[in-house]
């Protein structure tokens, strides 16, 4: 009787074996068992039946490609009037054309200026658009703005006319710009999310080198010793972009926000074209999220973004500190820091500059996931303090100090901004959000980015005059400065973490999943 009521060690071993399988989620065949939790069920593998990385398919480039004419837009935009301002203005060429030079200078500003209003209203619309329709078809609705701003700007001849068309412009910018970084983070495997994210960045600089390289050397008219950039024509090469990005809508949605729609079957077909070999990993997730959008009620209080205020202060403060960190100065004041170290032709260094950006920012993409966000962010701010430094020195002591220096700070402020302060505000507003909140929290972050750009260059002229340049780069430094303590202290590390990780660290451990249930 004693013996009988022992376990012999061989069955005592098997049932700790499955009672581990049980807390494990294993089943009997070595199978995983799905684990329940209170909103949502994840299968959980053994370590030896782990699939392999998730590989990009072919799909997924070609969805890269189209979805980045939106930042190419984005640059094209932003900097058309740089090499269009002299023939836009007749104060500046007696020789130029009538239907080629149409504001006064006072009234060409704010022709430049109306970029930035368009793009607040666009970015709080792209919101509302974004969730509601999804990623594809609303970077799709943007090209119609575009293209109707492009062909007003060939055919309008009133000043009042091309006010109208760069605002509405500016409201096709910001509307992308606030869709783009969702379709690229939701689309892109863990392993390439880093490289992918940066291309946001990268393609908008291809777009500002673009429309400077067109601009002064393509779409140019020449009259005897005169020349001048025909921006009538340069508009429709922004039509073209335009017609590239319609194809948008033959791309693969994005598999999270169809399964956050409670769509299982439309997610997994999405997931297969942007997938090479196998995904079931992934497709188990997908089909737990569906599921559970299905099966219970969206709760008010896991779909406001003030749920998110952590999230929300980090992915907003680092949009708008990349305004604030001097990148408008930097390119106001490019052509005479070049011009000071002896080069003559403006529109040869506007392109050099823009150039080493693009080739910076390239580099960008390669390491982006070979270093921690945070410490790369760190760095390139500290990079960018001293470039500051740097040039308030060289105008402060002028004519004393070489040209060098100005042209070395010129060049380490592009370094630092290319390689993290540009692209990984974009990179990392996906993977501190949620899906269900990630469009709202990408069009809040927008709105303020060019909000505060607005201000940067509305202010620009009276802090110059105020301060100085040598008063106005010291200033800058300063807000660099105090960015770096803001990101050691309250910015996460996001490198090789899902979203789910991430936003469980920043809001206490409360909120999992990344695509929370609806």
């Amino acid at each position: 009787r004693r013996l009988a009521g022992r376990k012999s060690p061989a069955r005592a071993t098997a049932t700790s074996s499955a009672m581990s399988e049980a807390r494990a989620g294993i089943g009997r065949d070595g199978r995983a068992a799905p684990l329940v939790g209170p909103d949502v069920a994840f299968d959980v593998e053994a370590p030896s039946a782990r699939q392999a990385a998730p590989r990009p398919s072919a799909m997924l480039f070609v969805a890269m490609f189209v979805c980045s004419m939106s930042p190419i837009l984005f640059g094209f935009s932003l900097v058309f009037t740089s090499p269009a301002q002299r023939t836009m203005t007749f104060d500046d060429y007696a020789v130029v054309p009538d239907h080629l030079a149409v504001f006064t200078r006072r009234e060409f500003s704010g022709y430049a200026s109306s970029l930035n209003v368009g793009a607040v209203a666009g970015a709080f619309v792209g919101a509302a658009v974004n969730d509601m329709i999804g990623r594809r078809k609303a970077l799709a609705l943007t090209t119609a703005p575009h293209m109707i701003s492009w062909l007003v700007h060939y055919y309008a001849e009133s000043p009042i006319s091309l006010v109208l068309a760069r605002t509405l412009n500016g409201f096709a910018v910001g509307m992308g710009s606030s869709i783009t970084s969702c379709y690229i983070g939701e689309i892109a495997t863990p392993e390439l999310r880093g490289p992918l994210g940066a291309t946001n960045q990268l393609s908008l600089a291809i777009g500002v080198l673009f429309v400077n390289a067109a601009g002064s050397h393509v779409t140019v008219v020449e009259q005897g010793e005169h020349r001048w950039c025909q921006w009538r024509r340069l508009a429709l090469l922004g039509v073209v972009i335009s017609c590239v990005l319609l194809t948008i809508l033959a791309m693969p949605e994005s598999p999270k926000w169809l399964a956050q729609r409670g769509d299982d079957t439309g997610a997994k077909a999405a997931l297969l074209r942007l997938r090479a070999g196998e995904c079931s990993e992934e497709q188990a997730a997908l089909s737990a999220v569906s599921s559970s959008c299905g099966a219970s009620p969206k709760s008010p209080k896991d779909t406001t973004l003030l749920s998110y205020t952590p999230s929300l202060m980090i992915g907003v403060g680092l949009l708008v500190f990349q305004q604030l960190s001097g990148a408008n100065a930097i390119m106001m004041y490019a052509q005479g820091i070049c011009k000071s170290a002896g080069v003559q032709d403006e529109g040869a260094a506007a392109v050099a500059v823009m150039l080493l950006q693009v080739v910076v920012t390239g580099f960008a993409c390669i390491i982006m996931d070979r270093f921690s966000r945070r410490s790369l962010l760190g760095f390139a701010v500290i990079l960018l303090c001293f470039a500051h430094l740097g040039l308030s020195a060289y105008y402060h002591w002028a004519g004393d100090l070489p040209s060098w220096l100005a042209l070395a700070s010129l060049a380490l402020y592009i370094v630092g901004f290319s390689v993290a302060v540009g692209p990984i505000p974009w990179l990392i507003m996906p993977e501190i959000f949620p899906t269900h909140v990630l469009g709202r929290a990408n069009s809040l972050g927008v709105a303020m980015l060019w909000l505060s750009s607005f201000i940067v260059t509305l202010t620009f002229d009276s802090l110059e005059n105020a301060l100085g340049g040598d008063g106005l780069f010291l200033g800058f430094a300063i807000i660099c400065l105090v960015g770096f303590l803001g990101i050691m202290a309250y910015v996460p590390e996001t490198r090789g973490r899902t979203a789910e990780e991430v936003v469980a660290e920043l809001h206490g451990g409360a909120r999992t999943p990344a695509i929370a249930p609806c």
